[in-house]
This record gives C-alpha cells, sequence and structure tokens, in this order.
C-alpha cells in the first residue's frame, strides 16, 4: 500500500489527523515505514527499532 495513502486519509478528529500528518512526514523523509493492516490499524516501524500499533484512540508501543 502506498505510504501517501494513510497519511492523506480523512480523520474526524482534528488532533488525529496532525498526528498522522507529522507520522507521514517521518516516513516522507525516510525515517520510518508504516503499513496499513487488515483491521485498518496502522504499524508504524522506526528504522531504529521501535515499534508502534496505531488504532484508532490509542498508539501502542510493540517494539
Amino acid at each position: 500500500m502506498r505510504q501517501d495513502h494513510i497519511a492523506s486519509r480523512h480523520y474526524a478528529d482534528r488532533d488525529t489527523a496532525l498526528v498522522m500528518t507529522y507520522l507521514g512526514q517521518l516516513v516522507a523523509d525516510g525515517h520510518a515505514e508504516w503499513t496499513e493492516l487488515d483491521n485498518g490499524d496502522v504499524e508504524l516501524r522506526f528504522h531504529s527499532g521501535q515499534c508502534f500499533l496505531l488504532a484508532s484512540q490509542t498508539i501502542t508501543r510493540l517494539a
């Protein structure tokens, strides 16, 4: 899935939209990669090793 698709999605909550825009810029700058999962959540993996699950209401650090 194209990475810009995740950042350009419509988010009803303004704060969520701001966070996703910022994270999208980190992805675009080459600091991380993200993947949309089958359930709509997003896995964000930084090249430094941290991994996060971005759900509709929460962000969970996986590694």
